[in-house]
């Protein structure tokens, strides 16, 4: 005996009767509130970062490079994490995978005395670099991470620091949209 939804639909097409099967009408209801369920639950994951309960480091050895032209100033993860911290659970493209935490860039930029129309390059430890206008930076929200699940990032981690777009997260994950700005193992930020 075949299921009843393979069967049904076929039959509809050719329009000839079919004897509906026992309780029919139950599961015609019960698919569409299924599909609305998946929908929900697969959209909001690593979408919505939410003000961690993670107490800020009190670790003050120096992890970022910030330079300004010729001046130059070492931060620890004490120092950037005198910001609000924000949690997101996602996967990230490189295999690490669990609870993101992490500073706002924007808000970050601003604290450090950064103007906000600078553009600013991000420099990892393998001398990748990226750049960010501040247009892109207004059109998504930027995560620095500084933990994973609650410990500080080490090198294996691609840590001290990453950046991430927890809204993007999902698609990046799919292969929809590109992760040419996420980066990590940051080591030196840089605007002029």
């Amino acid at each position: 005996m075949q299921p009843w939804f393979l069967i049904y639909p076929l039959a509809f097409a050719k329009r000839i009767p079919v004897k509906k099967p026992l309780g029919y009408r139950k599961h015609c209801l019960r698919w569409p509130l299924l599909i609305l369920l998946g929908l929900f639950a697969s959209s909001g994951f690593g979408a919505t970062p939410v003000p961690s309960q993670q107490e800020p480091s009190d670790n003050h050895a120096y992890i970022l490079l910030i330079t300004h032209h010729q001046d130059q100033r070492w931060l620890s993860l004490a120092d950037i994490e005198t910001l609000p911290l924000y949690d997101v659970e996602l996967e990230h493209p490189e295999g690490l995978e669990g609870r993101f935490t992490g500073v706002w860039l924007n808000a970050f930029l601003e604290h450090q005395g950064i103007p906000q129309d600078k553009r600013i390059r991000l420099i990892a430890h393998d001398d990748y670099t990226i750049f960010l206008s501040p247009s892109e930076r207004d059109q998504k929200r930027y995560l620095l991470v500084t933990r994973l699940n609650g410990q500080p990032l080490n090198k294996q981690q691609l840590g001290p620091l990453l950046l991430v777009v927890p809204a993007d997260a999902e698609s990046v994950i799919k292969g929809t949209s590109p992760h040419t700005r996420w980066i990590w193992s940051i080591r030196e930020l840089r605007y002029s």
